[in-house]
């Protein structure tokens, strides 16, 4: 493959890898929330304006690059959210 190429690839590869909008999870805790929520696949701003805007009362904090299963937070409800096991 010529040296062009390559470089044409791994810039491509860069830009891909950076992501323009890395997405996590926002977890919500506190006020009129009975148990921890999770939403899954969001971006920072999604789960800046919740906080901002104090939505169901709670504090609501980004994980970026993680899921809810990753932070332990594995049944899905049927709101979408997710919850500890036992907790929809």
């Amino acid at each position: 493959m010529p040296v062009p190429l390559l470089l044409g690839l791994l810039a491509i590869c860069i830009f891909m890898l950076s992501g323009c909008s890395v997405t996590g999870a926002c977890v919500g805790t506190g006020g009129v929330l009975l148990f921890t929520e999770c939403k899954e696949d969001w971006d920072q701003s999604e789960c800046d304006s919740w906080n901002d805007q104090g939505i169901n009362g709670a504090t609501w904090t980004f994980h970026k690059g993680q899921s809810c299963p990753d932070l332990g937070y594995t049944e899905m409800c049927s709101d979408g959210s997710y919850r500890e096991p036992g907790n929809c």
